[in-house]
């Protein structure tokens, strides 16, 4: 009686429309004539598929990345063809199911439209069980440019935008980062870029599976164990709980469960629990948990998954300098060593669980102990944050929000209210992630904006100070949440309290020496760069182009004014020099005494 998945990932076809134009040409129709489309991959995204099909060269390497600028402004067209059986009809629900959409697209099944998205960060699910049939089927999924959507959304605000610092990636629930960053090229790509299937099932299912602590000693712990139970009628349930870690801890819950969205739950103690610790304070030990899924005896579903036991608390007490910032584990204090981590690749698709733990590993390597998922990234797939229960590598996870003032119109309010529950439900099974943050940098730099307008208030603080730690108590109750970072004190950026963020080294143009006069409390983002190694650079850039005045040099250095900083700060500490390769080992130099002083 178990759930039945179809895996749609794999082989798919792609088309583009520059004239946006594809609905109007009838292309969701499954008559479509098919013989111009190009081959594709899901999961993927739309630049990935058109360097596959030599359509376009890699926009990382030279100039490239303005020469595909114009990907971003056609309209893009996936399509798949599927047979299926008769018994996965009979099912009673058949949901056609989507882990990640980038990010304004419209589904069809066999011609009909089922649906249609607006949130890169959270999974849809499409009812098609009357849209399906046996034999032949197509799904078809068109993608409209994000670029065009901010700019409608500009103009229909346009007094929104008069008075608040929108940029236009602020009304998209996409990638920050993807329309160019300090760090990073402008790709806003889009497509399929997590997997998609589809589920069929009778009755009810079992969705995200959590643990939650609610008091850990290393004596006993009290836990929460937490079941999502969908179901379609209002029936009564029986789900066995299973918690193991070489002993098992088991507990049956009897309900009644309503359609739809259902939370199971039951508190059990755990007597001498193995506790998960952060590396360098204990071992990271992990437990199974499992659900099983019960109507009238029959089993209908289950599903199993690891959680840890630990306890968290961030210790803010007064001290002669303002008030402490400090993260205690299991009942002890951890001096937290780190880095901020961004998205692992401009095309997310291309990040491979190998490509994960070798990054992750090399963090672990230099002694780190918790990297902070920035705001202007992505929420990590479960591989990332797995990784990091195994390797004691603690998370602090920031909400999507960065460097911007957001719209407080009721439509946004309320995706920022789905994305969010959305995502600490698949989260929060996680013993890695310790803090939840609002933003960043949003409350620091809101000062500015409104002192530039002559006062007023911050656009945003609605999601950061109402929606997201409502949400933040109900579901992760015992885990911190903090509004934003930096955030601390009447100054957001305070070296007496809250966590900081120190730029005005590097992008003060001071030298790394000044690093020594600051006493934050928390120091959760500063940064010294350098360019890579010359063997990575010949990856990128032509040979004939490797100079530190390169045009193309110029243009892979996406920090403002950066190339002059590297060559100012390199000449107080190191000769100048026009070699290539001298010029990027001094100023790879020059950064490790800058960190190392930092």
């Amino acid at each position: 009686m178990g759930k039945t998945e179809i895996s749609l990932n794999g082989s798919w076809r792609l088309k583009g429309f520059p004239k946006l134009d594809g609905e109007a040409q009838g292309a969701y129709k499954p008559e479509f004539p098919v013989d111009d489309w190009l081959s594709a991959r899901v999961p993927g995204v739309v630049h990935l598929d058109l360097m596959a099909n030599d359509v376009i060269p890699d926009p990382f390497r030279d100039s490239n990345e303005e020469a595909v600028r114009w990907v971003d402004d056609v309209e893009w067209w996936y399509r798949k063809d599927l047979d299926l059986s008769g018994d996965v009809l009979e099912r009673e629900v058949v949901e056609l199911v989507f882990e990640g959409v980038d990010t304004f697209a419209t589904v069809w099944v066999n011609g009909v439209k089922v649906g249609e998205t607006c949130n890169m960060f959270t999974p849809y699910r499409f009812d098609v069980k009357d849209h399906l049939r046996p034999g032949r089927n197509t799904v078809v999924v068109r993608f409209k440019p994000a670029k065009k959507v901010a700019e409608e959304l500009q103009e229909k605000y346009r007094e929104l935008q008069e008075k608040y610092r929108f940029p236009p990636r602020s009304y998209l629930r996409k990638a920050q980062y993807s329309f160019g960053w300090d760090w990073g090229p402008t790709l806003p790509t889009a497509g399929i870029w997590r997997g998609v299937k589809l589920v069929a099932y009778d009755r009810a299912r079992l969705g995200y599976l959590a643990l939650i602590p609610i008091e850990v000693t290393e004596n006993e712990a009290e836990v929460k164990l937490s079941a999502e139970v969908y179901s379609s009628e209002r029936a009564n349930v029986r789900v066995r709980f299973s918690l193991r870690n070489g002993e098992e801890v088991e507990k049956w819950v009897e309900c009644v469960v309503e359609p739809g969205r259902n939370d199971v739950e039951c508190a059990v103690k755990v007597e001498r629990p193995k506790l998960w610790w952060p590396r360098g304070y204990g071992p990271q030990n992990l437990y199974r948990l499992s659900a099983e899924l019960y109507l009238e005896d029959q089993l209908y579903d289950k599903a199993e998954t690891k959680v840890g036991i630990r306890s968290v608390e961030l210790v803010q007490e007064p001290d002669e300098d303002g008030k402490t910032f400090i993260f205690r584990i299991n009942g002890k204090l951890v001096f937290c060593k780190g880095a901020n981590w961004i998205p692992a690749d401009s095309f997310l698709p291309r990040v491979t669980e190998h490509r994960y733990r070798r990054l992750l590993e090399l963090a672990a390597k230099a002694g780190m102990n918790m990297l902070r998922v920035w705001g202007g990234g992505i929420y990590e797939g479960d591989v990332f944050y797995d990784l990091c229960d195994e390797l004691g590598i603690m998370v602090w996870q920031d909400f999507m929000y960065a460097c911007a003032e957001y719209p407080e119109e009721d439509w946004f309010l309320k995706e920022a209210e789905r994305e969010a529950e959305e995502v600490l439900r698949r989260l929060r099974r996680h013993p890695c992630i310790v803090l939840w943050c609002g933003n960043n940098e949003n409350q620091w730099l809101g000062r500015y904006y409104v002192a530039r307008r002559g006062g007023g208030k911050l656009s945003g603080l609605k999601i950061y100070d109402e929606i997201l730690p409502r949400l933040c108590r109900r579901l992760v109750p015992t885990t911190p949440y903090w509004p934003s970072s930096p955030y601390g004190g009447a100054d957001p950026n305070s070296e007496s309290e809250g966590d900081r963020h120190n730029w005005e080294v590097w992008s003060g143009w001071q030298d790394y020496h000044h690093y020594l006069r600051d006493r934050g409390r928390f120091l959760s983002e500063f940064g010294w760069q350098a360019p890579p190694t010359l063997e990575h650079f010949k990856e990128y850039v032509s040979v004939e182009n490797l100079s530190p005045q390169s045009r193309v040099v110029e243009a892979h250095e996406k920090q403002e004014e950066g190339l002059e900083r590297l060559y100012r700060f390199l000449a107080a500490h190191y000769p100048v020099t026009d070699n290539f390769e001298l010029f990027t080992l001094y100023c790879q130099l020059n950064q490790g005494e800058a960190l190392k002083t930092a």
